[in-house]
């Protein structure tokens, strides 16, 4: 028996851990056939300067017990500091293993260097005389003018006697950044700091720099654009006050470590100086402009002269808000090549990638000649075999290089990003193929943890879809699209999509790390706002709505039920109790009758309009009912009896006022009935009436849905739920109009926003909302591990320690296969076909106990791998409407 994937924090081998707060973390995988967990240790050891294990800090001493995580409860850590870790298992056969890890402490808080930006006063030419640099052709002043400065290249020179043993970058920016030691880039991040709520956080980075060191000159540099901080950023105009600040500026520490005991610091101080290069304007939004003869070639190198750059400005500005990341950053995650180029008649080519995605291009230019202008366009779809770009809004996801006419030129933007599967190339010339042009798939670098494939064709690429959209959305923050003017981190969104999102990838951090900005973001009274991070002074999204504000309490329980920290759930009680102590008080007699701002219902339904009321008298509760849950968990036990006495009473306000006594639902649709039964809002003497309204719509429309982003993560699961797993695939396997079929017949590689993003009957939807990459549809994902997998945890189970394993089967797939690496380990689920009946196969990590259900038969499983037959005619006839299973 082993352990792997060792975690800190959610984290591997993090090199700037602030948290006040420490959890080391491990998985298991199978020993000796029937062998289990007896015991674990943890250790945690100093590491020398040299990478040698040091001396003892903590032991846990050994614990009899099969549990995956351990709470730090040592000495406080010193800062900048490296440690080693090591967890030891003892199994029931008496074998002993164990397995290391190491993670470094960051500054917390020490900052001694300073804010610097662009200087003051002229730069200087080869003779010593004041020069621009920026002199260039009209449409580069004018982009310059119309969207940003340019980014700045800042450097700043240094000597070694010599090269150390360790050398630990940290660095920040308002803005986003790249730095480099000697020419060698540090680290392979991209678009750091990322965005938070900077008036309340800013991440910092660290780097190992130490191979790029060498005795003698050095120089320290950096890139930094105006990304979230200074850029255009979310569907505001370009303004000073829709920005965090319209100076960009960076900050960094060098810290070197000698062989004798030494230590140097180098800082962003006065010493250093900028000039800007080839980039003349760089936007999230907009795009970026490059001019090869405005390049500063060899200015990374400590050779360079750098006499005719002017000194930066220090600023004044705080560091008291400069923490160490908390979650891996964005990085490139993949590249695509096109599946085909399409020369059109005006000469610009229109390459497909087959594949909508976020990121950018890299395109060679091979063949052009000093000064040929070469632009490119993104976008998601075609109309008439031309780039359509309507959806967009204000984006304009535009690339523009001037060719410097070498004939290795290579032209990949640095600070920004776009949505798209087509590219539209103007001005490049002969023709060249597709391995000249290449998409650079950008995302959070977040560890896949689901894999789930079927014999559908179809099924199999809405769960591909799935993935692309949340890779696609997931950019530093937890987006709603990443194409147009936009890019927010809507808080609905996130709340139904994060079951589905921790299936697919291991989000205990990035989503752990957003709350923080959800918290931030919570007003004194409670409230929470639509998104999180507000945008700068924005008055659109400061009010918080049913399922959005929501978001405080339901995406932490769900982590907290997906990944077992308890720490982590006090740590988000004070918000969660906030947001439902809120409403109570703005609606003390009713169930949410006095409105809080917004109220968005069941965002983008289709052909149903579920009441608002209905909405946000459903949310309440469930809020209320998690809120209990949380408390009870945490030992909170008056708080724990207080809020499940009051969900009782909000039932019976919403049985009252929305469900009639033929068991009606006000507004009759079918979110309104899934809220009801998938969060038991109905007596029970009422559920077989309401799930048989339900069934009758869904029934009576051909089959089809008509919830929106609210109702839709419900849909498939309640169904199962009620004995009508039938119905549920029947709507899985749906290709007319509205489905997730339809949008995949009609070329979806992502997730549509809407189900009617594009119709045969009307074209392209509005183009004022239309994203063809927007993941909160496809939440169904989550029923796709739990229900046609059967993966899931039992009721009562935290951290995935006890499940229930109850795949079902259906004759419409002959094979599926999932697999899960959970919190304490891998499990699979696959069933098939075999002769006259079905094999199942079930794989579980040690320690862990399933209940597998089968049709007509019930097994106890621990541990290891088990198989399962059961003849077809076992297989469930179809239920009548309305008829549920015993578990109902």
């Amino acid at each position: 028996m082993k352990a792997y994937a060792l975690r800190v924090n959610g984290r591997e081998k993090p090199l700037e851990l602030d948290d006040d707060h420490l959890r080391f973390a491990w998985r298991l995988s199978p020993g000796a056939a029937g062998a289990t967990v007896a015991a674990h240790q943890v250790e945690l050891w100093s590491e020398t300067a040299e990478g040698a294990q040091g001396h003892l800090i903590w032991n846990s001493g050994e614990i009899p017990s099969d549990e995956v995580a351990v709470d730090y409860a040592g000495p406080t850590l010193r800062a900048r500091s490296a440690y080693r870790w090591a967890v030891t298992i003892v199994d029931t056969e008496g074998i002993t293993t164990a397995e290391t890890s190491r993670f470094e402490t960051g500054l917390r808080g020490g900052w001694s260097a300073a804010w610097i930006g662009r200087g003051v006063g002229p730069w200087l030419d080869s003779t010593g005389e004041a020069a621009d640099p920026r002199v260039g052709t009209a449409i580069e002043r004018s982009w310059q003018t119309m969207y940003a400065k340019p980014p700045l290249q800042l450097r700043r020179e240094f000597q070694l006697n010599e090269r150390p043993n360790r050398a630990r970058l940290y660095v920040s920016a308002h803005g986003i950044y790249r730095a480099y030691l000697n020419g060698t880039r540090a680290g392979v991040d991209e678009l750091t700091p990322g965005w938070t709520r900077y008036e309340s956080r800013l991440e910092y980075q660290a780097y190992d720099v130490t191979e790029s060191l060498q005795e003698g000159d050095n120089v320290l540099a950096a890139d930094v654009a105006d990304g979230w901080w200074a850029g255009n950023i979310g569907y505001n105009t370009r303004r000073h006050a829709d920005q965090y600040g319209d100076r960009t500026e960076f900050i960094a520490e060098l810290h070197l470590d000698f062989a004798d005991g030494t230590h140097q610091v180098v800082t962003t101080d006065d010493r250093w100086v900028e000039k800007p290069g080839a980039i003349i304007m760089a936007d999230l939004l907009m795009g970026e402009y490059h001019d090869a003869a405005l390049a500063t070639d060899g200015w990374l190198l400590p050779t360079f002269d750098a006499s005719g750059w002017r000194p930066v400005e220090v600023g004044t500005g705080s560091t008291e808000t400069l923490i160490g990341q908390r979650a891996e950053p964005v990085r490139v995650v993949a590249e695509v090549l096109p599946m085909s180029i399409e020369w059109l008649p005006s000469g610009a080519a229109i390459v497909d990638f087959g594949q909508n995605l976020t990121g950018r291009v890299r395109l060679s230019l091979t063949g052009l000649e000093r000064g040929d202008i070469v632009e490119l366009r993104h976008g998601e779809v075609l109309e008439d075999g031309r780039l359509y770009t309507d959806n967009l809004r204000s984006a304009e996801a535009r690339d523009v290089v001037v060719a410097n006419g070498s004939d290795g030129q290579v032209f990949e933007p640095l600070f920004t990003f776009h949505g798209f599967r087509y590219l539209e190339v103007q001005g490049w010339r002969g023709r060249p193929g597709s391995l000249d042009v290449t998409a650079i798939v950008l995302s959070s670098d977040i560890n896949p943890t689901g894999d789930f494939r079927t014999s559908s064709a179809l099924v199999n690429k809405l769960y591909r879809n799935i993935v692309w959209s949340q890779r696609g959305n997931f950019v530093a923050v937890p987006m709603d699209c990443p194409q147009r003017d936009e890019r927010l981190g809507w808080t609905a969104d996130t709340q139904v999509f994060a079951p589905t999102a921790a299936w697919n990838s291991d989000v205990e951090a990035f989503l752990s790390r957003w709350l923080l900005d959800v918290n931030d973001s919570q007003a004194p009274s409670g409230n929470v706002p639509d998104v999180a991070p507000v945008p700068p002074l924005s008055t659109n999204f400061e009010t918080g709505s049913p399922g959005w504000g929501d978001a405080a309490v339901i995406v932490p329980w769900t982590l907290y039920r997906a990944y077992g920290d308890r720490a982590f759930l006090e740590r988000q009680f004070p918000a969660m109790k906030a947001w439902v102590d809120y409403i109570a008080a703005v609606n003390p007699t009713t169930i949410w009758t006095n409105s809080l701002g917004n109220n968005h219902g069941d965002w983008l339904s289709v052909d149903a309009h579920t009441p608002k009321l209905v909405v946000s008298g459903a949310y309440r509760i469930r809020s209320t009912d998690l809120l209990a849950r949380a408390a009870q968990a945490l030992g909170k036990v008056d708080e724990a009896a207080y809020y499940a006495s009051e969900a009782a009473r909000l039932r019976e306000l919403f049985q009252s006022e929305f469900i009639d006594e033929e068991g009606r639902v006000l507004g009759e649709t079918q979110t309104g009935y899934l809220f009801v039964l998938a969060w038991d809002l109905a007596p029970d003497a009422q559920r077989s009436q309401i799930a048989g309204h339900l069934v009758a719509d869904i029934i009576n429309r051909g089959k089809r849905l008509t919830t929106g982003f609210l109702g839709v993560s419900l849909l498939c699961a309640t169904l199962t739920r009620i004995g009508r797993a039938d119905l549920a695939y029947d709507i899985l396997f749906q290709e007319q109009f509205p489905s997730w079929g339809y949008s995949i017949r009609h070329g979806a590689t992502t997730i549509w926003e809407r189900w009617d993003g594009y119709t045969e009957h009307a074209g392209f939807q509005s183009k004022e909302m239309n994203s063809f990459n927007h993941y909160s549809l496809g939440s169904v994902g989550e029923w796709l591990f739990s229900g046609v997998a059967g993966i899931s945890q039992a009721d009562d189970s935290i951290g995935f320690r006890r499940l229930r394993i109850e795949p079902h089967v259906t004759s419409r797939f002959s094979v599926v296969e999932a697999s899960f690496e959970s919190f304490r380990g891998k499990i699979t689920v696959s069933w098939s076909e075999e002769g006259d009946g079905y094999l199942v196969s079930v794989g579980v990590p040690p320690g862990t106990s399933a209940e597998v259900i089968l049709p007509g038969q019930t097994h106890e499983i621990t541990g290891g791998q088990h198989s399962f037959r059961f003849a077809a005619d076992a297989l469930p006839a179809q239920h009548g409407p309305g008829s549920l299973v015993a578990r109902g």
